[in-house]
């Protein structure tokens, strides 16, 4: 599949999820998904970044991002799906009264302290119920994601691109969590 039809399938589940409910809040940030037995929210979208803060986290994580990731981040600047069972990592901001996805540059700093990360890459995202971490700039091509185990970095899975990445996790959960 190309990236194009990925991110057509992306879009066509959260507007499925949508049907449940949906708010955005002033800081661009949507909440998707209503849980009305506790008046909370089974999504969070945090919006894109623009050119200039993803540079900065290039520079503090110390790594190029990738196309397809840098691509991916200015639409979307992290997610949280079923409550955390997969978290795409952004850019935390302490000034902002709202709801702020997990911090990349922190994933990528203990990562790299556990040692099997290579420099190239740039740790995007955790899967909540392994822990396992997405990965680009370690695969075959610079596009490449991989998914490593958190502890020594045994790729587990691959995917040809951060959206083909993306849109398999959605589709895998959703399927687990409507089956």
């Amino acid at each position: 599949m190309s990236s194009t039809t990925h991110i057509v399938r992306i879009q066509d589940l959260f507007e499925q999820w949508r049907s449940l409910g949906s708010m955005r809040l002033p800081n661009g940030c949507e909440l998707v998904g209503r849980v009305p037995e506790d008046d909370s929210w089974m999504h969070v979208m945090h919006p894109g970044l623009d050119a200039a803060a993803l540079n900065v986290v290039q520079r503090e994580i110390g790594a190029p991002m990738p196309s397809s990731l840098r691509a991916f981040y200015r639409c979307c600047g992290g997610l949280s799906l079923f409550r955390g069972m997969f978290e795409l990592f952004g850019r935390w901001r302490s000034s902002v009264m709202a709801p702020m996805p997990k911090d990349i540059v922190r994933l990528n700093h203990q990562l790299d302290v556990l040692g099997w990360k290579p420099d190239t890459a740039i740790a995007f995202a955790q899967n909540g119920w392994d822990m396992s971490v997405h990965l680009a700039g370690m695969g075959e091509t610079g596009d490449e994601v991989v998914r490593c185990e958190w502890a020594t970095g045994q790729i587990v899975e691959r995917h040809p691109d951060v959206f083909a990445c993306v849109d398999a996790r959605l589709h895998r959960i959703d399927a687990m969590m409507v089956g």
